[in-house]
């Protein structure tokens, strides 16, 4: 590959393209995210990694179980949860934004982090060479 076709790969590279590659990687490796999401809520931690407070009327997030039983991924395009049912509700109405909408780094095994590396890189890999 000669400089300018380099430099034209290295264009398309933006900040899209580095989230987008991102988000693909959590989702590749959504069942582990999940898993760790619920067992740091469990461990008295948000997604967000801040220490779980007492807040009427639910003050825990395994109350009916309805909130880790339905949780999941929103859509493919972004890493935000999304969950439904009584206790999904009292929870989003109780804790800030930040403490349900998606999961940080804080809250993830090494393992998963791991393995999301390694699908950002065969991900990464995978659009270069398309391009």
């Amino acid at each position: 590959m000669n400089p300018s076709e380099f430099a034209r790969k290295l264009e398309k590279i933006n900040e899209d393209t580095i989230r987008s590659i991102g988000v693909e990687a959590v989702h590749e490796n959504a069942e582990i995210v999940i898993s760790d999401a619920i067992v740091s809520n469990a461990e008295g931690l948000t997604f967000a990694g801040n220490q779980i407070k007492e807040i009427v009327p639910f003050k825990d997030w395994e109350e009916t179980g309805e909130f880790h039983d339905n949780l999941k991924f929103l859509n493919t395009n972004d890493i935000e949860f999304t969950s439904r049912g009584d206790g999904s509700e009292a929870i989003f109405e109780a804790y800030p934004q930040e403490d349900t909408i998606a999961p940080s780094g804080k809250i993830l095994s090494q393992e998963a982090k791991d393995d999301i590396t390694r699908s950002y890189g065969k991900i990464q890999k995978r659009i270069w060479q398309a391009n």
